[in-house]
């Protein structure tokens, strides 16, 4: 059941109140008085949920979602929707995106509008599709995981004093010329290869965030993850690389490989560095990646590619298209 706006019984906005600061407070502010002002109009209930512990978005999201006439909104980063959105998989309440954060890779890809009072527009009244989301060693991601540069670069993110795409940059750009490539050995859907690699990234969404597409061909409600392997490349061949994961055609360079799959499993010496939707977490030596369809249900805009395959096509239109290919 697919809930319009005038349908909608309660909307539940969950944020963390102690991040963000300068402009992205007053983001904040405007998200609220939107919603308020939304709550009014429509006389929809709305509850205010701060946050005040790691995971805590997850246990909110589970006690509140569930009910497709209900609305779950995630006003943050990618950690605050990673969370939430962990909550809703396996209910009928969707997951919206109020984005706040410094990359916003999900919210881009389901052409959420960046700007908050726009986004809480489309949270009460957006397309709803149903989403896939991944697994790596047991945890879920939404947009992308991976290990090699990627993560490591994620780690180096987290302990820098400021966010924002130009430390991002400057984080791996630090870290790519002195970083050593690893061999992984990859099962995917039963077929088994070696590879050399600077990074494997497993995308159920197109891209990293800031509209670095690392997966141009992704989509989150087709059955599938992209497995993205950024083989050693030469040093001058930076720009270009960069060039090309911004315009969305990554896929075309000779150095990176892209396979479609389902379940896989890596295996690497030693331990390895990993990340889920760009926070880092440990990962062994041997894990395991595995799609998870339809896992829960999400709010996007006229833009996303999901909504307009479905608009041309019907429910499962994606899964086909990429089944045949």
């Amino acid at each position: 059941m697919e809930a319009s706006a005038k349908d909608l019984q309660g909307m539940y906005l969950i944020l963390n109140p102690k991040s963000g600061k300068g402009g992205r407070r007053s983001a904040k502010r405007n998200a609220l008085l939107r919603a308020r002002v939304l709550r009014k109009q429509l006389g929809v209930e709305l509850e205010l949920l701060p946050t005040t512990h790691a995971g805590h978005a997850t246990e909110l999201a589970r006690t509140h979602g569930g009910d497709a006439l209900v609305r779950v909104v995630a006003i943050g980063g990618d950690g605050t929707v990673n969370e939430t959105a962990c909550g809703l998989i396996g209910g009928q309440s969707p997951l919206g995106i109020v984005p706040m954060g410094s990359g916003n890779g999900l919210a881009r890809h389901l052409g959420i509008p960046l700007g908050p009072a726009a986004a809480v527009d489309l949270a009460f009244a957006g397309r709803v599709i149903d989403m896939d989301c991944g697994t790596i060693g047991g945890r879920h991601f939404f947009t992308t995981a991976g290990v090699g540069l990627d993560a490591e670069v994620g780690w180096a993110f987290a302990n820098l004093s400021g966010r924002g795409l130009a430390n991002y940059i400057r984080a791996t750009t630090e870290l790519f010329f002195r970083y050593r490539p690893k061999r992984y050995r990859i099962t995917v859907d039963g077929q088994t290869m070696e590879r050399e690699a600077l990074m494997v990234t497993f995308a159920n969404a197109s891209q990293f965030g800031n509209n670095a597409i690392i997966a141009p061909a992704a989509r989150v409600n087709d059955g599938w993850l992209d497995m993205v392997i950024v083989k050693p490349f030469p040093k001058v061949a930076i720009g270009v690389l960069a060039s090309m994961l911004m315009s969305g055609r990554v896929d075309r360079v000779s150095y990176v490989e892209s396979i479609r799959f389902q379940h896989a499993v890596v295996e690497m010496e030693g331990d390895s560095k990993g990340h889920v939707d760009g926070e880092p977490f440990e990962l062994g030596g041997r894990f395991e990646v595995r799609v998870v369809p339809s896992a829960l249900r999400a709010i996007a805009g006229g833009r996303a590619r999901e909504v307009r395959e479905l608009e041309r096509g019907g429910k499962g239109h994606g899964l086909l298209h990429r089944a045949m290919q």
